[in-house]
């Protein structure tokens, strides 16, 4: 199977949209888009503020998804935020290959820090981070949510 990683494009709004809602829709039961403002416009929300938005297409679709986000407008920091790859191309490898492209972004950009948020439940995300390096560094229970947010980071 063939699958482009590429920059995000804006004709690429609606489909980002919808892979990142139906990612969070297998993980939560009460899942409003309006918790999630920042999708509705991923080009003034993330590209606009500098930062890396990639998606992985196949045969036309797009399929996964991440972005790589200066940390309160940090030079030094940023964080990887919402890599989420659809249900039917999960477990071939794509989470790790947006993740590892971001953190190649990462070095490129001269960040030396990067941090990832999941959750306690996401046992997949949490494997990966570990695989690619991050170390935990705090755990906080979400005031909103019934879940436990596990804080990564990673020395470049």
């Amino acid at each position: 199977m063939t699958h482009t990683l590429r920059p995000f494009h804006p004709t690429d709004q609606p489909a980002v949209f919808e892979l990142i809602m139906a990612g969070l829709g297998q993980r939560f039961d009460d899942l409003k888009p309006e918790y999630n403002p920042d999708l509705y416009d991923i080009q003034a929300s993330y590209i606009n503020q500098g930062a890396t938005v990639l998606v992985v297409e196949h045969q036309g679709a797009i399929i996964g998804c991440g972005a790589l986000v200066k940390e309160n407008r940090s030079d030094t920091v940023a964080r990887i935020v919402r890599v989420s790859v659809r249900t039917d191309h999960q477990g071939k490898g794509l989470g790790r290959r947006i993740s590892e492209q971001l953190l190649a972004v990462a070095r490129e950009r001269k960040f030396t820090t990067v941090l990832v948020e999941t959750n306690s439940g996401w046992t997949s995300a949490l494997r990966l981070y570990r695989s690619l390096g991050f170390t935990e560094t705090h755990r906080v229970q979400s005031e909103d949510f019934d879940f436990i947010e596990v804080h990564m980071e990673l020395s470049l």
